[in-house]
């Protein structure tokens, strides 16, 4: 059987038609059935290709003509494997960081006082969810309210509305109190204030505009509960992010603090001796004057701003968002950025804009995206 050496090349290749593939198979069959390949042409190709291969030529002894087509197949096989992983790798690496998304749910759940969950986002705008005897309506605006009874009104029953990853929520509390959560937050509240005490209980992060209320000629204070402070506001705008941070930024009216975590329904004898006013921010040892306020609420208002923050803080908000670990070079981590962003860009559209304000690659990396200044070119 003779076969034309041009063929194996374009074999070699992968670039073969499916008759000179099958050309090529049937003459390497055969070579198990001669002592050598009736091709003295082909012997020479193969012995050719054998000293092209620098593992081959270290050996003192010639091999012998079925060891280099072992060794062709081999290198051809491999060569095509390498290439087809080195493909897909970045093909998954482009597309990877593409595929990441801003979330376009609440992601929220509420959780009644018996345990049972709901999803939020089963709940359309407009409708509402009976349960245990009062309803849970979603409004036109995405809010969460109450309807209730007298029933309810004599007695204390908590719910609690808790956000994921890239989640976020709002409700209107009894009194008129709007309260936004961030992502990763916790808000646990009474669907009725009653004795003349208001109290919720918070984790992570959230906006309050709280609502004046008097009773007997008195206003009613209204309590934020957390792990590491009380916060005591009488109506008034602030930010509260009770995560590591633990932030209270005022932007409107004035709050009281207690540097003594508490808990819903565990009052005492409270000490409120730190008092904030209009752009001002406290984080549990001192009171900071903000030079803007509002950014302390950028989440609230759809954006993340970036002013005077490191690229390490952000890649933590940008984490939070969209649910990916991001890992940034130690040389990056201090460097400031300046600017805003909205949400509900993807997470590679935000990179971008961060690299248009200091020079830095960014690349997927297992499960991770890894950021690093950016690498100049020769």
């Amino acid at each position: 059987m003779k076969i034309n050496d041009s063929i194996f090349v374009n074999y070699q290749a992968g670039k073969c038609s499916a008759a000179e593939k099958l050309v090529v198979e049937r003459w390497l069959d055969q070579l198990d059935r001669f002592p050598e390949p009736e091709d003295r042409s082909m012997l020479m190709f193969l012995e050719n290709l054998d000293d092209s291969m620098p593992f081959v030529k270290s050996r003192k002894k010639k091999p012998s003509w079925k060891w280099m087509v072992a060794a062709c197949i081999f290198f051809v096989l491999s060569t095509t494997i390498y290439l087809y992983w080195i493909g897909r790798a970045d093909r998954y690496k482009d597309t990877a960081i593409e595929a990441i998304k801003a979330p376009i749910k609440s992601n929220a759940i509420v959780v009644l006082q018996d345990g049972t969950e709901y999803d939020l986002d089963r709940l359309k705008q407009n409708d509402t969810l009976d349960v245990a005897g009062y309803r849970i309506v979603r409004t036109s605006d995405d809010q969460i309210t109450y309807l209730t009874d007298s029933t309810q009104k004599s007695k204390t029953i908590y719910n609690t509305i808790r956000t994921k990853t890239g989640g976020a929520a709002q409700i209107l509390l009894a009194d008129g109190t709007k309260v936004w959560l961030n992502t990763h937050s916790e808000l646990r509240y009474p669907i009725c204030f009653t004795d003349g005490i208001r109290e919720v209980s918070l984790r992570g992060e959230g906006y309050f505009e709280v609502a004046k209320q008097e009773l007997g000629g008195r206003r009613m204070p209204f309590f934020v509960r957390g792990n590491a402070q009380t916060i005591q506001v009488l109506g008034t705008k602030f930010n509260a992010d009770f995560s590591i941070k633990n932030q209270t930024a005022l932007l409107e009216g004035a709050v009281a603090f207690s540097d003594r975590g508490s808990s819903l329904e565990e009052r005492g004898n409270e000490q409120f001796a730190v008092r904030i006013g209009p752009n001002q921010v406290y984080d549990g040892q001192k009171i900071i004057e903000a030079k803007d306020i509002a950014r302390y609420v950028d989440w609230k208002e759809g954006y993340f701003d970036l002013n005077e923050l490191n690229v390490e803080q952000i890649s933590e908000k940008l984490s939070d968002w969209y649910g990916i670990e991001i890992k940034v070079d130690g040389s990056l981590t201090q460097v400031k950025l300046f600017g805003r962003v909205r949400r509900d860009k993807s997470l590679k559209e935000v990179l971008d804009l961060m690299a248009q304000v200091h020079p830095m690659d960014y690349a997927m990396k297992n499960n991770y995206v890894h950021i690093s200044n950016r690498r100049r070119k020769n």
